[in-house]
């Protein structure tokens, strides 16, 4: 039976937009916990510029301190400095990203999409050079906080630029946390007929409670590659609206019930949940 991979986001996702700043000693301990349950492909750092997601500064100080872990060490990288740091940091993959409208990769890396692509180019290039496993995310590749659903033609434009740049796997984002089961399909379908042969995953939000659904009609279509937060944690500060990621527990149960996902130990994941919600409640606190 294929088996699904989870990559869980919480370190850089779940984290990027909190109300408090969770310290790097507690990212290491999460990030340790969902290797310990049976995750090994984690999200754990962001290299961004600092000016623009300061809660993710601390990328070096996480990586450094899991060096001795297996599976995927993944850091998001927007751009070829993003990458550099990624590998003098210890990562082993690095998702890059751009996203399917004009508007929003303008408000989330202040650049075209067309500078941004051409950037991520040498950044694969770079990336791949260095031995490290190149993941290609395509945010709002369903609806756009400031243009409204955006036209499937647009998500195949990066795929197929992905694919130009000779990417590992793929991604696709339901950044608002609003696609329907319908439009999954119908872009999963669009993307796989442009790279069958590259793995596909997809990164819900859950703001219209449909995340379950959408994962169902992408796993009957071929998705194995799923993306989920504990907790349900996160969003993007630059898309107005977006809601939480879809939940891992939830994401890890679901799974479990058809006799899929059975290498990870679902019995884990409140305690990491918990864990996690005690130490942000710490960070809101008010001083003694």
């Amino acid at each position: 039976m294929t088996l699904v991979k989870i990559v869980d986001v919480t370190p850089r996702d779940g984290l990027q937009d909190a109300t408090g700043y969770v310290p790097v000693a507690d990212k290491v301990a999460l990030t340790r916990d969902l290797f310990q349950a049976g995750i090994h492909a984690i999200e754990v750092a962001s290299f961004v510029h600092p000016r623009w997601v300061p809660l993710l500064a601390d990328g070096e100080a996480v990586l450094s301190q899991l060096q001795d872990l297996p599976g995927e060490l993944i850091a998001l990288a927007p751009n070829l400095k993003g990458v550099e740091r990624a590998i003098a940091a210890g990562a082993n993959t690095v998702t890059l990203v751009v996203s399917a409208s004009e508007s929003h990769n303008k408000a989330n890396l202040n650049r075209s999409r067309d500078e941004t692509l051409s950037q991520l180019t040498e950044a694969t290039r770079r990336a791949h050079e260095a031995g490290l496993k190149v993941r290609g995310a395509i945010s709002t590749a369903f609806e756009c906080p400031f243009e409204g659903v955006v036209p499937i033609n647009s998500v195949a434009f990066i795929a197929e630029r992905y694919c130009d740049m000779g990417v590992d796997e793929l991604g696709i984002a339901d950044t608002l946390g609003t696609a329907t089961p319908i439009q999954v399909k119908e872009r999963v379908c669009v993307v796989q007929s442009i790279a069958p042969k590259i793995p596909l995953a997809l990164h819900l939000h859950d703001r219209l409670g449909w995340g379950l659904a959408n994962v169902a009609m992408a796993y009957e279509h071929g998705v194995r590659i799923f993306e989920s937060a504990v907790g349900g944690l996160g969003g993007c500060p630059y898309a107005p609206g977006a809601a939480g990621n879809l939940d891992t527990e939830k994401l890890v149960t679901f799974f479990q019930a058809q006799g899929l996902a059975s290498h990870i130990d679902i019995s884990q994941l409140p305690g990491i949940r918990q864990r996690l919600l005690n130490v942000i409640a710490q960070q809101l606190a008010p001083p003694n």
